[in-house]
């Protein structure tokens, strides 16, 4: 007997993800519209859904493997929502990659440390994740798995982002007084 389904639950928070990207790309930048802003505000945005959609589904499903007893119905289910949740996660980070990317380029002239380590750990990020995808090596999946998965990747991400976003922010105000 199914008392509580989660592929509604689930497919609910997808189509929100979904909704607060564009509101996320389209974030005030001070009354002016600017095609690099809106690529790098893009760019958060995709990564954000993408990767909150991924941790949520997986939280999700250890929270329900560890309450179910010997009961399958519930994990089958969650088992086959993997593949499309994963498909979603691949799909919004390389938007977002090649948003950030175009971002950078557009605005190579004001590179600094902050901006080309973010740079990087977002190279490294997205080939690990390519790899990880598409070979078929269990050396080289193995190794990209570990590189993927690292927690503190995803905290320098999340990290870099907000300091160049605040750095970013307050160069602008900055500018705006000179």
């Amino acid at each position: 007997m199914r008392i509580f389904s989660i592929q509604p639950y689930l497919k609910i928070s997808m189509l929100l993800a979904l909704v607060l990207v564009p509101a996320v790309a389209y974030a005030d930048d001070g009354g002016r519209f600017s095609v690099p802003d809106t690529l790098g505000w893009l760019a958060i945005g995709c990564g954000m859904a993408a990767n909150i959609s991924l941790v949520t589904f997986k939280m999700i499903k250890k929270m329900r493997v560890m309450k179910l007893v010997g009961g399958s119905g519930t994990s089958q289910s969650l088992t086959s929502m993997y593949q499309p949740v994963l498909n979603f996660h691949i799909m919004l980070n390389s938007v977002g990659f090649f948003a950030g990317l175009s971002h950078g380029f557009i605005l190579i002239r004001g590179l600094d440390y902050i901006s080309l380590s973010l740079a990087i750990v977002m190279t490294v990020s997205m080939i690990s994740g390519i790899i990880l995808r598409f070979t078929s090596g269990k050396n080289l999946k193995f190794f990209s798995r570990l590189v993927h998965g690292q927690a503190v990747l995803a905290a320098m991400l999340v990290t870099l982002v907000v300091l160049h976003v605040i750095t970013r922010w307050h160069h602008g105000i900055i500018m705006n007084f000179i």
